[in-house]
């Protein structure tokens, strides 16, 4: 697809992997519609956006109001449609599956499920209409591995791949496209609202990629789409080991976290 002028709307854009694919998707040339809760933050990324080339709006939206996600989409939709959709939203509570607090295991699906399937189906159901588009949900490596003290984490990642995969196929043949995208560790802001001791220690030292490489990455797949997108060498490694042999993975994987912790 040609980004020079596509309409680009992505959520969760007030930080982390958002932010960074807004800059880089007006870097091309397209208009970005940039939503989340903290406006503020939008209006000083909708200025960096226009410098970098492209033309930003902003809405403060919060992805679990399903109305309102349709209301933004439909205001979209009324300038031609939207061209490409980056649902990226998430939200991440760590600890023990057992002893996690109902609260927080809602509030994850909420937004990485719930949140993302109002996005899909917002700009979704357009796209299929005109016959075109790219539909690009952002989740993690953790939707095909699994760690201790992520359960509800990784459980909301897990569903996304597997609702990502059933609706590839629903829209095979319509000229919509599906770009899941993968990321491993990336600098973000998603654990800043835990205490750190809420945080495991290899959580805390792991390696992490810059969130403009995941948005360059995003940008190619947006040029020429593919089903899935892995944006780092570590997260390759983890989503392949996975794919090959499951029960090693599961069996390795607690024993190297343990080792990173004690670094």
């Amino acid at each position: 697809m040609k980004l020079q002028g596509a309409r680009v709307a992505i959520t969760g854009a007030s930080s982390g992997i958002g932010e960074a694919a807004a800059v880089a998707f007006a870097s091309q040339g397209a208009q970005v519609f940039v939503a989340a809760r903290r406006e503020g933050r939008l209006e000083a990324l909708a200025q960096r956006c226009r410098d970098a080339g492209g033309a930003a709006h902003v809405t403060r939206l919060d992805v679990r109001d399903h109305q309102a996600v349709h209301r933004w989409a439909s205001d979209i939709e009324a300038l031609g449609g939207c061209d490409i959709a980056i649902a990226n939203a998430g939200v991440m509570w760590l600890g023990p599956l057992l002893d996690m607090p109902v609260e927080e295991i809602e509030h994850q699906y909420a937004v990485n499920v719930h949140g993302l399937i109002n996005t899909l189906q917002a700009f979704g159901q357009g796209m299929r209409r005109r016959g075109s588009g790219i539909l690009m949900p952002v989740s993690s490596v953790l939707a095909v591995a699994s760690v201790a003290h992520y359960g509800a984490y990784c459980g909301t990642k897990h569903a996304v791949r597997a609702m990502v995969a059933c609706l590839r196929q629903e829209l095979s043949g319509s000229g919509v496209d599906v770009v899941h995208v993968l990321p491993g560790a990336t600098e973000s802001e998603i654990h800043s609202h835990m205490a750190t001791e809420r945080v495991p220690a290899q959580t805390r030292q792991a390696r992490r990629v810059p969130a403009a490489q995941v948005a360059d990455a995003m940008v190619q797949a947006a040029k020429r789409p593919r089903a899935e997108v892995l944006c780092d060498s570590q997260g390759k490694f983890l989503y392949w080991a996975t794919r090959i042999s499951p029960p090693l993975v599961d069996a390795l994987l607690p024993a190297a976290m343990k080792l990173r912790g004690r670094k």
